[in-house]
Parts: C-alpha cells; structure tokens; sequence
C-alpha cells in the first residue's frame, strides 16, 4: 500500500408540549503537558438536543446514507426531545429499527433543561422518551444501545422493550503520569516495547487507513462485511469536522503495524476501529490507545474504551485503568420476525452443508 504520512504540523420537557414525527435527510489536540488537563473547547448550543457525536446530524447522514429518520418531541416550537433511527428492511419483508454503521451508541436525546428535584427529573424524561417511543414506525425488530446519559430504560419497558446491559472503559482525563500509573504493569511494559520499535503518528487520507485494514483481514482469511464506501465517508467526515484522528503506528522503515481510528463530542471520545498486520505484537495497539488516551485528556475528554466482552478484548482494556459502566440495551422483536429469523439460519445451515 501507499505509504501513510502524518499530519503536517501546522493543523494543528409542559402543557403544551408535543410530540412531532420528522425525517431528516441526511487540528488534532496536542498532548498534555501540563499538572492538570485543559478543559475541552464547547461548541456553540445547538438548535436541538445532541446527546454524543452520534446524535450530531451530519454523522447520522454520513453513517447512514443520508437515509436515517427520527421522532421529535417539541414544546413552543422548540425541539427538546429526539429519538434518531434508521429503517432497514430485513428477511421476509420485515422492517427493522436500527443505529446506523459505526453508531456505537443511541437512544433518546433530551434537553438538558430539565426540573432540578430528581423525581421530577425523572418523570419528565420518562415522559418524553415514551412519546418518542411511541411515534417509531411499526417494525418486526427495534434495537438500541443506549449513551452514557440514558440510565433510565423505564419507558422502554413500559413501551414492551426487552432490556440489557454490555459494559464499556472510561478513563476520565487526568495527568499523563497519573493516567500511566493507573494502568495495569503489563499494558505498560507492552507500551515501552512498542515505542522501542514503532512511532505513532496521525494520518489525514480514510482511504490509506482502509487499504490498510483491508490488507490485514486479507493476510488472515478474513472477508470484510461491512460498507466499505459508507465507512470510509464517515470517517472523512469526522476529519472534516475536526472530530475525529486516525493514528497510525509505524516502523523504522516507515511501514504501518497498526492503526486506530477514534472520534469524539464535547464530553467523549471514542474508540471505535483498530487493525494491525499479522506479525505486529499486541503492543502497536496498545501504544495507539495510550496516545489517543493522551491527546483525549489533554482536551478535557473521557476516554471510552466503547465496549468490553469478556471473551475477547476484556484483559486488553481494562489494563489501561479507568471505570467498568454499564451501556443499556433495548429490544422489541415480534414473533413474526423471530421465525423469519429462524428459517434464515436453518438455511443458511443447510446450504453450508451442501456446499461441503
């Protein structure tokens, strides 16, 4: 592949509320230096309630084609509520309600003008969340996981929801010493390995970061399902805005070991995609996610490590330090698409078998 070159230096809810059915068509932060961490740069009040950068309307239309829709709850004409999706029709012509490609997390998007007694906080975001709930369209399937600020799935299960909970990492800004002491001894030392051999660097072309990722799934057998142009849209569009980096560990030759991409609001920053060639160590990853865990700090962000099974990366992220929370899950599935879901897999098996 081309080779990567790094970025150049210089770039651095009321009576007379309502709820309304709407569609909508849709300089990298240098790294702390200092005894405590700047405070992030705020955007300008938005118009509407965005939650995370996945709540952003340009990210939605980017991820999703330009096709997602959402539910809008207004009082005085004044939107203060929305429930962002986007409608895909599934097997046997059922249609599903789902977060669009690399939108990790969802769910209602309420206004921060909310009572000050918690009861009545309470009330009022169960309320609105039940009129967003029930303005989405019918579907056989319906799934959300839900952001950091939705603690609450009680009008989900009123609307006949299903729910569970993942976890994911956050790792408050703090110090770079202090955010180093905090990781586990062994995440340090495959870091020291790494930056023994490999330089860190961000990159501005989506499309030399998924010649990349594509390369490495190739050496390891491994055939890519996912949209390819809608990624790679939606990680320039992140660079367009300023919201995003992809980072890129690199040898003493030059040539690329490993690769992150995250993106990032006001509040957070997310790390979303990796890849690293077959014969690169576990530490070009981790030296990645240490740097991008410093430039997030040195803004004022949360770093979210954005999702931990463990049975795969669990060990992987919790050495970096930082808090287990809880991410909720959502679900409504009718029975008629459980048994077209069902049908789907016998197939799928049967033709597995007759192709042996």
């Amino acid at each position: 592949m081309a080779s990567l070159s790094p970025l150049p230096d210089a770039e651095v809810e009321d009576s007379n509320a309502k709820p309304t059915d709407r569609k909508r068509a849709g300089a990298r932060p240098q790294s702390a230096r200092g005894d405590a961490p700047a405070k992030p740069a705020r955007s300008p009040a938005p118009k509407f309630p965005v939650a995370t950068i996945f709540h952003e309307p340009w990210w939605l239309s980017a991820a999703s084609d330009g096709a997602y829709e959402e539910a809008v709850y207004t009082a005085d004409n004044v939107v203060i509520g929305r429930l962002p999706y986007l409608r895909q029709r599934k097997i046997g012509w059922q249609t599903a309600l789902v977060m669009p490609t690399m939108t990790h997390v969802l769910g209602p998007s309420l206004s921060a003008d909310v009572p000050s007694g918690e009861r009545g906080r309470s009330l009022r975001r169960f309320t609105i969340s039940s009129a967003l709930i029930a303005q989405l369209p019918q579907a056989g399937h319906t799934w959300f996981a839900l952001h950091r600020r939705e603690t609450e799935t009680l009008a989900f299960e009123a609307a006949g929801f299903s729910t569970g909970v993942r976890f994911t990492v956050e790792i408050q800004p703090s110090t770079p010493d202090r955010l180093w002491r905090e990781m586990r001894d062994k995440t340090r030392n495959v870091i020291r390995r790494a930056q023994e051999s490999l330089i860190p660097q961000a990159i501005d072309d989506p499309a030399l970061f998924f010649e990349f990722y594509q390369e490495n799934l190739r050496q390891r057998g491994i055939r890519n399902h996912y949209d390819l142009r809608i990624r790679t849209n939606m990680v320039a569009a992140c660079l367009e805005h300023g919201r995003g980096r992809i980072l890129v560990a690199s040898d003493a030759t030059g040539s690329p070991q490993a690769a992150i991409f995250t993106a990032w609001d006001d509040e957070a920053e997310y790390y979303l995609m990796s890849t690293r060639a077959p014969d690169s160590g576990n530490g070009a990853i981790s030296l990645l996610i240490w740097t991008a865990i410093q430039d997030a700090a040195a803004a004022g962000r949360i770093f979210d490590l954005d999702g931990v099974d463990s049975r795969t990366n669990h060990m992987l992220l919790t050495g970096f330090g930082g808090t287990l929370r809880p991410r909720y899950l959502v679900s409504r599935t009718s029975t008629g698409f459980q048994v077209a879901q069902s049908l789907k897999t016998q197939m799928t098996k049967l033709r597995g078998l007759k192709t042996r």
